[in-house]
Parts: structure tokens; C-alpha cells; sequence
């Protein structure tokens, strides 16, 4: 077995850094028109053809220069984690690549983040584990070996997954994850200023529902995500809610209509610069499924209908 760590809180800091933001909460992101129809991410120019496979391909993310993508996909038998990477944000992302041990073990590796200054996030049930989160560092040209965030972070029994991070005004590094009960139920989104113990996201993200795999805007304002909250399309549905401020709770969550299908559509994850938006879908690709789809939109042009998240 591949070897793993958990680390107290202040150890867990020091071994991993932190993602320095920059100060991005003073950053807002620009306000946009509607997002396109949603596309299958092979449909990009000169795409590979062996990203979206018969096999179940999701749970998706950027790099934050919007060139690598990392994904999980059971195409091997259990869940690994794959990345592919691209010259410019104007095609597609090339040949996906299994990524090598300590990351991918004969357990199940799945939800990759990964930060600017290279840390890699995942959930993984290696240990005898439900799914925990865990976190490796690339350096000088390999993978750290992985560390697992601890109680603070995971729970027994639970999956938790989705890691995704901002820093708030007092310069601190927020993740928000959600966890959930294998197959599904109970999921609920939390957070942890510097892998403290993790708390409720106020406001309108959590409901009665399943709500699950959020993905934070830099600026800590806008939070996308899947929910089974009444009202849906059918099975998960994206959803986003924003706020004024890192200090307040999110306010009602809306259901981005036009990009859920009638089945199973889920982490939404969305570019640093908020104009790309990759999720996980069964909506008929022709590979199977479900599939990684990929949308984008504009920054607002004058007299065009304003979509402020």
C-alpha cells in the first residue's frame, strides 16, 4: 500500500503552504452574459478523443491558467485521477495521462483540485476509508507523498470531496468541500479557515437536498455546485449562488436551467476568470457516460442581458 500521512492542523499548514491568493477577495470578477449550450469538452479544436470515454469520466478541474485539466474515470476498473494539458485556452486539451503513484493506488482515487502552487486535492478510500480528502505537493518533478486532512476535515463513514479555496479578508485560506453518505444522501457543503474544523456555509447553499462538489470563485464571491433540491430537472442539478462579501452568508441559490439535462449533471467547476465552465453530465455525448461538458461566456456587452454570477 502506498504510504499516506495525517497530519495535526499546524504540521498540515507548514507541509502544505498555503495557496497565496494574492489578495483576490479585492478582485471581483467581471459580470457576463448567459453561458453557450454546453458542449462535450472533446468538441474543442483539436481535442483529444479519449477524454469522454464508455466509462464514467467526471468530477473535472482547471489549473488556474485554464491549460491542464485534471479528471477522474474508472476506465482502468477503479477510480484514477488523469490530467491533460493544452497549448492556449483557444483549443482542446490533448491525450489524457494517468497520473503515477503515490496519487493513483489499486484503491479508488477521484474529485482532483489543483492549487497555483502546486498542491493536488482528492478523495481517495485507500485505508480502509469511506472516501477522504487528501492532498500531495508536485515538487522538484514528482508527487509528494499524499497526506490525509484529518478529522477536522474528514469524517468516518462519510465521502468528502471537492476541496475548492479563497482567502478572506483577514489574508486566510478558506476551502469549501462537501461531504455526503456513499450513494449519495445527506450531502452538505462545509468550511475550513486553515484546515480548522469545518463549519456550515451559511445562506441559501444547503437545503433539504443532496447538496454536493462546489467550486468557488477566486474573489470567494460566487459558489456553483449540484443539489437534488426540489425543483430540479431530475437527478443532481447546477446550481450558484453569490454574495456581497467573504464576510456574509451566500444569498438563494438559482438553478442554472440551461445547463442541466433530465438526468445527472454535477461539479460544476469554473474557470479563475469565471468565463469557462466544465461538469460532469449524461446529457448524449455518444460516449456513454456520464461525460465531462464544457461551456463559456463573455464578459457583458453593452445592452446585453446581465448575468451577474
Amino acid at each position: 500500500m502506498t504510504k499516506t500521512t495525517t497530519l495535526s492542523k499546524a504540521r498540515l499548514v507548514a507541509a502544505l503552504g498555503s495557496t497565496a491568493l494574492c489578495a483576490t477577495a479585492a478582485l471581483a470578477l467581471p459580470r457576463f452574459a448567459d453561458w453557450a449550450p454546453p458542449v462535450s469538452i472533446e468538441a474543442l479544436p483539436a481535442s483529444s478523443t479519449a477524454i469522454n470515454t464508455a466509462a464514467i469520466d467526471g468530477c473535472a478541474s482547471l489549473s488556474r491558467d485554464g491549460l491542464t485539466l485534471f479528471f477522474n474515470s474508472n476506465r482502468s476498473g477503479n477510480f484514477d485521477i488523469f490530467v491533460a494539458t493544452r497549448a492556449s485556452r483557444d483549443e482542446g486539451f490533448g491525450e489524457p495521462q494517468r497520473l503515477p503513484a503515490p496519487i493513483n493506488t489499486s484503491a479508488n482515487e477521484s474529485c482532483p483540485t489543483f492549487t497555483q502552487d502546486h498542491r493536488l486535492f482528492f478523495s481517495s478510500d485507500r485505508e480502509d476509508s469511506a472516501y477522504d480528502i487528501y492532498a500531495a505537493r508536485w515538487q522538484a518533478g514528482e508527487w509528494t507523498d499524499p497526506v490525509n486532512l484529518g478529522g477536522n476535515i474528514n469524517r468516518p463513514g462519510w465521502l468528502d470531496e471537492t476541496p475548492t479555496f479563497y482567502e478572506d479578508e483577514q489574508g486566510r485560506e478558506v476551502m469549501i468541500f462537501s461531504s455526503r453518505l456513499p450513494g449519495g444522501s445527506q450531502g452538505k457543503i462545509y468550511q475550513s479557515v486553515e484546515f480548522g474544523p469545518a463549519t456550515l456555509v451559511e445562506g441559501g447553499v444547503n437545503s433539504a437536498g443532496s447538496d454536493n462538489r462546489p467550486s468557488i470563485t477566486h474573489d470567494g464571491l460566487t459558489l456553483f455546485f449540484d443539489s437534488t433540491r426540489s425543483g430540479g430537472a431530475g437527478g443532481p442539478d447546477l446550481h450558484v449562488a453569490s454574495r456581497t462579501s467573504v464576510s456574509e452568508p451566500f444569498g438563494p441559490a438559482t438553478n442554472l436551467r440551461s445547463l442541466n439535462s433530465p438526468g445527472f449533471d454535477a461539479r460544476p467547476w469554473v474557470s479563475w476568470d469565471g468565463r469557462e465552465l466544465i461538469y460532469a453530465s449524461i446529457r448524449g455525448t455518444g460516449e456513454g457516460g456520464p461525460d465531462i461538458l464544457w461551456t463559456s461566456r463573455d464578459k457583458k456587452a453593452p445592452g446585453a442581458k446581465e448575468v451577474i454570477f
